[in-house]
């Protein structure tokens, strides 16, 4: 399934959205927000830094699966014909 959405993504504007200034800023911005948010916690708000971990960690995986994404074209050019 997964292998289908994939197919039907540009690569290219994904390429671009990743290369996007503003989107880099706005991405950096909100994993920063988080990590200022654990570290000015209470000692008590033990669930904050929790949810503030999770959305970092998601932000993250966001990342990382719109660049497997983007180079899914570089990958497919260097495979093997056969």
């Amino acid at each position: 399934m997964l292998y289908l959405i994939t197919n039907m993504i540009n690569t290219d504007t994904i390429n671009n959205i990743l290369h996007d200034d503003s989107f880099k800023e706005a991405m950096n911005d909100l994993i920063k927000m988080h990590m200022d948010m654990i570290i000015n916690s209470d000692v008590d708000e033990n669930k904050a830094r929790e949810i503030c971990y999770l959305r970092i960690t998601t932000v993250n995986e966001i990342m990382a699966h719109l660049e497997s994404i983007a180079a899914k074209k570089k990958i497919d050019e260097k495979r093997w014909k056969i």
